[in-house]
């Protein structure tokens, strides 16, 4: 049984219909510190994008670092003889290939977080720091080879191990910080050896932080010139909301194919402006642009964020898509939308208020019942004589019918038309 889904109805500036931000200044603003989008919704959308990449990273770098971290363990063994000493590095190199492993594998039980894969890389790192610092107790003997090690972990961090660039900063300068502390105490070094290894680290951790700063900000560059693009060819650039291009190439066959799978209803809303060329001839076409803004956001403001679409299907026409929603849910949906046009109005001119009406077409399709399979077209067509027959029968009012399929559709128009 086909679900009337309610459509929530808030204020224009509160609500975006089903859009993702837009590409502007604002919105795609990088915190320059941070390396990150201002926006956390941009932000979100970005690491998104990004997750396949950054999980085959986080896979290849974490089994890389562990293989060789326990390999290592030969070197224990040659310094300190087989005995407990080495017993504790191997363990804790253990300990190390472990969180890797359950790290990884934390990327396929859920590959939609991006959070875990954060949470994963910087406890693996943390406890590899860790372990790294027993290898420094235990072996004080070689600390130069030490601090040469240090310095490479320190740089896996930065750049080879996906993260945050603001969880990996504190861990590569506490890290570090943590070994100089031991070094010191242990007092192996001569004041001149100290302060060279001091510096060396300290721009091995500079150069470190800098490339992946870059590597940050160069990756959310592309984001944005890539978001850039594909809103130039997804969006109407008066209105903001998705084009005819879009509508046909991605969305309502998605949509269909999404009800189809999952035997749901999906509802298609036409709508046009009433005697919209009078109102550019009477105040001039920038006078049209601010009305059908008004009523481009009048539609996106009365749907369901993230759920619903709103496309400019053509001068002053508009196409709504609503999926999981009724026949009985999509008319109630454009009658509000009528009413609510009626009792708004655009400012074209100080002290000029220029009101409008609009006539709506609509159709349903309850996968439920309906088994064959039609063209896109043929749905939207259906909702298009509707909106001519709205337009015939004197404007402002909205013709509706169910979709049954091809063999119906025409003959159902025509009663609605009637």
């Amino acid at each position: 049984m086909a679900a009337i889904c309610p459509h929530w109805r808030g204020h224009p500036e509160t609500q975006g219909g089903a859009l993702p931000p837009l590409v502007n200044d604002a919105a795609y603003n990088i915190r320059r510190l941070r390396a990150e989008f201002s926006d956390r919704t941009v932000e979100s959308h970005f690491n998104r994008h990004q997750l396949p990449r950054t999980q085959a990273q986080v896979r290849l770098a974490l089994l890389f670092c562990a293989t060789f971290y326990v390999a290592f363990a030969i070197t224990d063994i040659m310094a300190l003889g087989p005995g407990n000493d080495a017993l504790i590095l191997f363990l804790g190199r253990v300990a190390v290939a472990v969180s890797a492993l359950i790290s990884c594998l934390m990327t396929y039980w859920y590959p939609h977080s991006v959070r875990r894969i954060w949470l994963g890389a910087s406890i693996t790192e943390i406890i590899g720091m860790a372990a790294f610092m027993l290898v420094v107790i235990y072996r004080p003997t070689e600390t130069p080879w030490h601090a040469m090690a240090m310095s490479i972990m320190a740089l896996v961090v930065y750049i080879y191990i996906p993260n945050r660039v603001a969880y990996a900063v504190p861990i590569g300068v506490i890290s570090t910080s943590v070994f100089v502390g031991i070094v010191i105490y242990q007092g192996r070094l001569s004041g001149t050896e100290q302060l060279t290894m001091i510096m060396l680290l300290v721009l091995s951790n500079g150069f470190g932080c800098m490339a992946a700063h870059r590597y940050a900000l160069i990756r959310r560059e592309e984001f944005r010139v890539q978001s850039f693009l594909k809103n130039l060819s997804e969006r109407d650039p008066l209105t903001g909301c998705h084009n005819r291009r879009y509508l046909q190439q991605e969305l309502l066959n998605m949509e269909l194919s999404r009800a189809r799978r999952f035997k749901l209803s999906l509802a298609v809303v036409i709508c046009d402006i009433d005697h919209f060329k009078s109102v550019n001839d009477t105040y001039g076409h920038p006078a049209g642009d601010a009305v059908l803004i008004t009523f481009a956001n009048l539609l996106r403001s009365m749907t369901r964020e993230s759920v619903d679409s709103v496309i400019r299907y053509g001068g002053e026409e508009f196409l709504i898509v609503l999926p999981e929603t009724d026949l009985t849910g999509a008319v109630q949906l454009a009658e509000r939308m009528r009413t609510a046009l009626i009792s708004s109005g655009t400012e074209v001119a100080p002290d000029t208020i220029v009101g409008v009406t609009a006539s709506f077409g609509v159709t349903a399709v309850d996968f439920a019942l309906v088994e064959q399979r039609f063209a896109q077209e043929l749905l939207v067509d259906t909702a298009d004589r509707l909106l001519y027959a709205a337009k015939s029968s004197g404007r402002n009012n909205v013709k509706s019918v169910e979709f049954f399929g091809r063999d119906s559709a025409t003959l159902h128009a025509r009663r609605a038309a009637a």
